[in-house]
């Protein structure tokens, strides 16, 4: 068995932690098994330990209801470092063998790392206390392999040089620690380069050993942040051709993973990897058909595994992204691509797309029109899986297949005459990237919205933010015996009222909307406290959402946005509602800055 400091110090949030501060929290340390059913702890018992899942599975259970499931390297007991009772009980539902902490070192250390302790300081904790009692004891480790962080997978530190050290002792170096790669850095440990094993090589054949490493490292050298996705670690290298990645924390080296780390880590777990390597190869539709399905299917088991909307979306986006790219270039072989590019909007142009997306894509020509190339695209992404738009906001739509010129002149009519319709189309359209082409057209045109901006679209624009009230009232959630729409009450609301704001600052290159959000916070448009609410509960009522959609792509039934009373989890009904109060409460910022009012309410509004 690993011993119990190694395997926790490589689990979030306990990696934030000091030798010293791991020193005091494993203190006393117990390793117990306990067998399948056997209980752990009973509610209402006083607390006493803190509990890691080393192997096993454990159920949460109040009053014999299942409230969650904890597996290996998640935590659970943690209200006993806040001085309140067990709330729920816990069984192992297999033979489990668990890590027991003691609730007063776990409380030290607590009060001593403020990463540490922020990190538990959720949004369950620090924001919902009308059901404190019961989501406190929600897993927090819930992420897939996928969406780990890459910094979780660097095990030791790098070994770097400066420009100057001789290829001979690079080698000697390499040799003596086992390594494929040197990083190169300047005075102030900022990346310049990267020697490798490949380098090496090729001074054996052809160069001489006393020559500097910066004469043959490869520059500039490819680098990450430590908080990049393994996924996205793991796509990069495929784009780029390359087998080393930089990690950098404010710059400077942190470590470096090579494409054996990512592949020891994913490969056994999942094929999702297999998958995207078949789609950037992929020859035709049908071949992106067959791997688009088997990552649907991939994908909402991770969702229903454990994983964060944020984290997982960006995988998603990267997939879809490899699609639509392998989808063009199938259809137009021999097409310029400096002469257009392929827009997304909505959520894919977000990097907000789940598992029930549609198409929403324009496309911008300079030369001519491109009609029946976009035709071909969107309906080769449609055999693959991914719906046209039943709206019809296609790049196959003359109206949405225009020059720089027209695309100009749309949103300065957009944006002087905010009609609904219009208001409309700046919603869809304000959430545009390019995908595929020449981005210097896409550039162009956002230069351009800057000077036709208003304050009467920046008001119809906060109005369609705030006209639906989500369906929150004194005894609860109304209609949720029918359903209630996630995406109608609680997303859109939020993403909209985002959006506003960051126009309405000058924002228009970001579109992801904890991007944006973040980047409000950043310049003092809304608070910490605001900012933290909207995005817990955005990724909640997301998270939601995507667990009921991957429940009927397993399940083979239609996807949609509707969650029911019988569908959902105690816990999560009491999160729910208050996820429902801050979207109202946010709802409320924007009509006080704009004052605008709502026009619709719970019962008037379509379904």
């Amino acid at each position: 068995m690993i011993p119990p400091k190694e395997f926790i110090k490589k689990i979030r949030p306990f990696s934030f932690l000091s030798e010293d501060e791991l020193n005091i929290l494993i203190s006393g340390l117990e390793v117990k098994l306990f067998q399948k059913n056997k209980t752990i702890f009973k509610k209402g018992k006083a607390r006493k330990y803190v509990y890691i899942v080393f192997s096993g599975l454990v159920g949460l259970f109040d009053d014999k209801i299942a409230v969650d499931y904890i597996s290996k390297g998640e935590i659970f007991g943690i209200i006993s470092v806040r001085d309140f009772p067990y709330i729920l009980d816990a069984t192992a539902l297999e033979d489990t063998v668990c890590y027991l902490i003691y609730s007063e070192n776990f409380k030290e250390v607590f009060n001593k790392n403020i990463r540490f302790s922020s990190f538990f300081s959720t949004f369950i904790k620090r924001r919902f206390h009308s059901f404190k009692k019961i989501a406190s004891e929600k897993k927090f480790f819930e992420e897939a392999t996928f969406v780990l962080d890459i910094e979780k997978i660097i095990y030791k530190k790098p070994i770097v040089a400066g420009p100057g050290m001789t290829v001979e002792n690079a080698a000697v170096e390499m040799i003596n620690n086992s390594i494929s790669s040197i990083v190169v850095v300047d005075n102030q440990m900022r990346p310049i380069g990267i020697f490798t094993d490949k380098d090496l090589r090729k001074v054996v054949i052809q160069g001489d050993k006393l020559h500097p490493i910066s004469k043959y490292m490869s520059s500039p050298v490819k680098t990450i942040n430590t908080n990049t996705t393994i996924f996205d670690a793991f796509s990069k290298m495929i784009d780029a051709g390359i087998d080393h990645l930089v990690l950098t924390k404010e710059e400077k080296v942190f470590g470096v993973v090579t494409g054996k780390d990512i592949r020891i880590q994913l490969e056994p777990s999942s094929s999702i990897i297999t998958l995207f390597r078949k789609i950037i190869k992929a020859k035709s539709a049908e071949e992106l058909q067959t791997i688009f399905n088997n990552i649907k299917t991939s994908v909402a088991k991770i969702v229903l595994s454990g994983s964060n909307f944020f984290d997982l979306t960006r995988m998603l986006s990267t997939v879809n992204d490899a699609i639509i790219v392998n989808s063009i270039e199938i259809v137009g072989k021999k097409l310029p691509i400096d002469d257009f590019v392929w827009i997304n909007m909505g959520s894919l142009g977000r990097k907000e797309q789940v598992l029930a997306t549609d198409q929403d894509n324009a496309l911008i020509y300079i030369k001519k029109p491109l009609l029946k190339f976009a035709d071909e695209v969107n309906k080769t992404l449609a055999r693959i899986g991914i719906p046209e738009c039943p709206g019809d906001y296609m790049a196959s739509n003359e109206k949405w297949n225009k020059d720089l010129s027209s695309w100009k002149n749309y949103f300065k009519n957009w944006f002087n005459n905010p009609t609904a319709n219009n208001a409309r189309y700046l919603s869809i359209f304000l959430d545009m990237r390019p995908v595929f082409g020449n981005e210097n057209i896409y550039k162009e045109l956002i230069e351009s919205l800057r000077a036709n901006v208003t304050d009467q679209a920046i008001k119809a624009l906060a109005h369609d933010a705030v006209h639906i009230e989500p369906p929150i009232g004194i005894f609860g959630i109304r209609g949720l015996h029918k359903g209630v729409n996630l995406k109608t009450y609680g997303i859109y609301p939020i993403v909209n009222g985002v959006r506003v704001l960051a126009i309405d600052n000058d924002i228009f290159e970001i579109t992801n909307t904890n991007e944006r959000l973040e980047m409000l916070n950043d310049v003092g448009v809304i608070s910490d406290e605001m900012c933290h609410d909207v995005l817990e509960s955005y990724g909640f009522l997301q998270d939601l959402r995507l667990k009921q959609q991957s429940s009927a792509v397993l399940n083979q039934s239609k996807e949609n946005n509707l969650i029911s009373l019988k569908e959902i989890r105690k816990v999560d009904l009491l999160i729910l509602k208050e996820a429902l109060k801050i979207v109202s409460s946010f709802q409320k910022l924007l009509m006080k800055k704009y004052n605008v009012k709502r026009a619709l309410s719970y019962f008037h509004t379509y379904r």
